[in-house]
């Protein structure tokens, strides 16, 4: 979606996959922000994507900081993944 887009439109679902790594390591501009926002507001498929990305992040974010040998972590964050689907 180009900037002028971006100002005159709503983002879709399709947006919001394309967008959503950038959204979660804020990285977007401001007025993408805002509409990323207002989308999750009202769709809530989109909505529970980005609650399981958030978690998703932080679960790997905290396992990836205990002192595990790698065989270890992988098989833990493999569980945590086959867990959560």
């Amino acid at each position: 979606m180009s900037q002028q887009q971006n100002k005159t439109q709503k983002f879709d679902c399709a947006d919001i996959e394309k967008m959503a790594q950038q959204y979660l390591d804020c990285q977007l501009d401001e007025n993408a922000q805002k509409h990323f926002e207002e989308h999750l507001e009202y769709c809530l498929p989109c909505d529970k994507k980005i609650q399981f990305e958030v978690k998703l992040k932080e679960i790997v974010r905290s396992k990836g900081k205990e002192d595990l040998p790698e065989k270890s972590f992988e098989s833990k964050v493999k569980s945590i993944l086959d867990g959560l689907s």
